[in-house]
């Protein structure tokens, strides 16, 4: 066991409009050796090739599904039939979450759901209420915010967006 001195300084303490200077020549010692603390809270998981974030669901969240916040910070489900949607999908939910709840969104990189069955030869569109689709949108807004790598494996990569009239 080390034992850690420290000398101490000259302190100036004001007391009630009295100013009072202390000097102290003595020393502190360390008796004993410090221990790690127990671990912390788990981190958001970081999604492979990617990042995410999390905020506050304002609805009830499905997993694997686009969003965007709305005016008070909230994420909700984006759709591409809203004009105000555009230029602000952030990304896709990795699971659910209850409004209130965190919600986790990942902005990029890849992603795995066992239920896709995607067409390895189309992008993945934003379709409405934040469900992705591979049928290009007639209406509305047109964004690519993926493409499949394998059938039950997508890379998040929002691409820009065209309004269709």
């Amino acid at each position: 066991m080390e034992i850690l001195e420290i000398l101490t300084e000259q302190v100036l303490v004001f007391d009630g409009g009295e100013s009072i200077l202390v000097l102290d020549d003595g020393r502190i010692e360390a008796l004993d050796v410090a221990e790690q603390g127990p671990p912390g809270p788990q981190g958001i998981p970081g999604p492979t090739g990617g990042s995410a974030l999390q905020y506050l669901a304002g609805i009830a969240l499905g997993g694997h599904r686009m969003v965007v916040l709305d005016d008070a910070g909230l994420a909700i489900y984006a759709d591409k039939s809203i004009p105000a949607h555009a230029g602000k999908v952030l990304g896709m939910t990795t699971g659910a979450a209850n409004p209130g709840e965190l919600a986790t969104i990942q902005t990029g990189g890849e992603m795995t759901e066992p239920s896709w069955s995607w067409l390895l030869n189309q992008p993945i569109y934003l379709g409405a209420n934040g469900l992705l689709t591979q049928t290009p949108p007639v209406t509305g807004i047109s964004l690519i915010v993926g493409f499949p790598i394998t059938a039950t494996k997508v890379f998040i990569s929002i691409k820009q967006l065209i309004f269709l009239i």
